[in-house]
């Protein structure tokens, strides 16, 4: 019986094609989820606060899921057999969620729903950062692909949402996650890393990172930064449509600033060689400083457009910064755990988080709840510029 990683990897073009088919599969769904997914449980009733409310429930529940997870599946060897279940999971949960009926049915399904798809981007990014370093392929190129799955979505839902209503927003979640499935019974086993004795970094517990300063400094600023975006993946559809634009509008511009990521994403490489993992995260945290409120301060699509050309910056380059780092600053055998880490300190510490203050504040002050998110973002940017100088001076 051969062991996982003794079968030899597809070609480099071969193997970034079908992590690129992966990641347009879990963008498709993430495109129509952020935001328009808001928009259907409007149409079901559900408040304001109560749609931060049901956004933020499944993100604390991840900070025990994502990590568990992903630490069962390093321990056993098998992050591509993990990913292939939870897509299965996320199909069927979505598909019942169409059915479903009742403020509570409602909540239960969309959380399970929540938490069986978040963590495959984590165990999925630990096996692409590490196969591009191993095999010859740029990730940011593999990776762009999601991001332009995001946009079509953003604008084909938007126009099929538009035309038909809310009812779509599930149909095409249910589409995409479909797609991810194909996609990941598709990944290669051989990618998977060869399992070996823990180094006397990780000390063989997974939670031996979190006695890193460095790591929790990484933690801290991925976590404001992108939990910076709270208020703009909660209320920004909401917030344009109550001012006048349509929902193909919101859909465009949802796609232009992930239009300026795809082109961060091209140009990766060469970024990262010119300006290193770390100061790519701290410039993410500046331009918080300046996307969010100027955001908060207009309804005006002409305006918003170049505004959200700031998109490649404070979740670009915050992305392409900490994967970097965490590429190059962690061993195999922990890789999808302090993915999943990561990923629970931002989507669940931060974005969950925040998210659930959101909708206090824009219940509380409408678009001025994106002055707070500023904040956020420049207290993500000092966090970045502290690990900068730690990992200079050790």
């Amino acid at each position: 019986m051969k062991r996982v990683g003794s079968t030899p990897p597809p070609s480099p073009t071969v193997l970034a094609a079908r992590f690129a088919a992966f990641y347009g599969g879990l963008f498709l769904v993430l495109g129509i989820y952020l935001p328009y997914f808001p928009l259907w449980l409007e149409a079901h009733g559900f408040s304001d606060a109560a749609i931060g409310l049901v956004l933020a429930i499944p993100a604390w529940l991840r900070i025990a899921t994502t990590p568990g997870l992903a630490v069962l599946a390093d321990r056993q060897g098998r992050r591509r057999r993990m990913v292939l279940v939870l897509a299965a999971l996320t199909l069927l949960s979505f598909a019942s969620l169409d059915l479903a009926a009742g403020f509570a049915a409602i909540v239960l399904l969309h959380t399970f729903a929540a938490i069986v798809h978040q963590p495959q981007m984590p165990l999925v990014e630990g096996l692409a950062v590490r196969a591009a370093e191993r095999h010859g392929f740029a990730y940011g190129r593999a990776r762009l692909w999601g991001s332009l799955a995001f946009v079509a979505a953003n604008l084909g839902g938007g126009a099929l949402i538009g035309a038909y209503g809310p009812a779509w927003v599930l149909h095409l979640i249910v589409l995409g996650a479909l797609l991810t499935l194909v996609a990941a019974w598709l990944l290669p086993a051989s990618v998977e890393a060869t399992r070996r004795a823990a180094s006397a970094w990780e000390g063989g517990r997974p939670l031996a990172l979190l006695r890193r300063p460095d790591f929790l400094l990484l933690l801290a600023a991925g976590a404001a930064i992108q939990g910076s975006h709270a208020v703009y993946y909660a209320y920004s559809a909401l917030d344009w449509s109550r001012a006048g634009l349509s929902e193909t509008l919101v859909g465009a511009l949802w796609a232009l600033g992930v239009l300026a990521e795809v082109v961060l994403f091209w140009f990766g490489r060469p970024l990262i060689d010119r300006f290193g993992p770390l100061r790519l995260l701290a410039l993410a945290g500046a331009a918080g400083l300046v996307r969010w409120p100027l955001t908060g301060l207009t309804g005006d699509p002409l305006l918003l457009a170049p505004i959200q050309l700031l998109h490649a910056l404070t979740f670009g380059a915050a992305h392409l910064g900490a994967l970097t780092w965490l590429a190059r600053s962690v061993p195999d055998a922990q890789a999808g755990s302090a993915q999943a880490v990561y990923a629970t300190a931002v989507g669940s510490i931060g974005l969950g988080s925040l998210m659930f203050a959101a909708g206090w504040l824009y219940t509380a002050f409408g678009s001025g709840a994106y002055f707070a998110m500023a904040l956020t973002s420049g207290l993500g940017m000092v966090a970045a510029i502290g690990l900068r100088r730690l990992a200079r001076t050790s």
